[in-house]
């Protein structure tokens, strides 16, 4: 009996809980409604025809969907220009990153390292301007490691620490 009347309390807690928080739930809308002015114009009933488009006239090519002319009317700003590097070499975790980068406010030029799970070093060389993009070249540094042996695999096996 004493568990029922305990149950019944908990159920009433929440229940009063539950219709308090309600009251003030900002995602609702308002009590009284929205005050929106009503509009000066009847609600169409029924679709309104809509105009047909253009139908090519006898003895002119259809309209051609290829690219724009080329025209030269982009205006460039330039960037602020920058210089900056750093450094991580934390033995421990296994982490050895680097990245250089510098740019005159047009064209970025930079390089960044990363040791990879296998020993080696992957290394991005790059160039970003407005005209031409991102362009990198891919190298690597050193020799790929593999474990050896029965149980030395397997997704336990090396790789970065955390």
């Amino acid at each position: 009996m004493m568990k029922f009347v305990v149950l019944a309390v908990c159920l009433c807690v929440v229940v009063i809980v539950d219709q308090t928080l309600a009251q003030n739930n900002q995602y609702l809308p308002p009590d009284k409604g929205y005050a929106y002015d009503k509009p000066n114009q009847p609600f169409p009933s029924s679709p309104q025809p809509q105009p047909r488009p253009p139908q090519p006239t006898p003895g002119r090519p259809a309209p051609s969907y290829g690219p724009p002319p080329a025209t030269d009317d982009h205006h460039h700003e330039p960037g602020m220009p920058f210089d900056f590097q750093y450094n991580v070499n934390d033995i421990e975790t296994q982490n050895d990153y680097s990245h250089k980068a510098v740019s005159d406010g047009d064209v970025t030029r930079g390089e960044y390292r990363v040791q990879l799970p296998d020993g080696r070093t992957q290394i991005v060389r790059y160039t970003a301007d407005w005209k031409n993009g991102y362009n990198a070249e891919v190298s690597y540094e050193g020799e790929a490691k593999y474990p050896e042996g029965p149980g030395q695999g397997g997704a336990n096996a090396g790789g970065y620490k955390y």
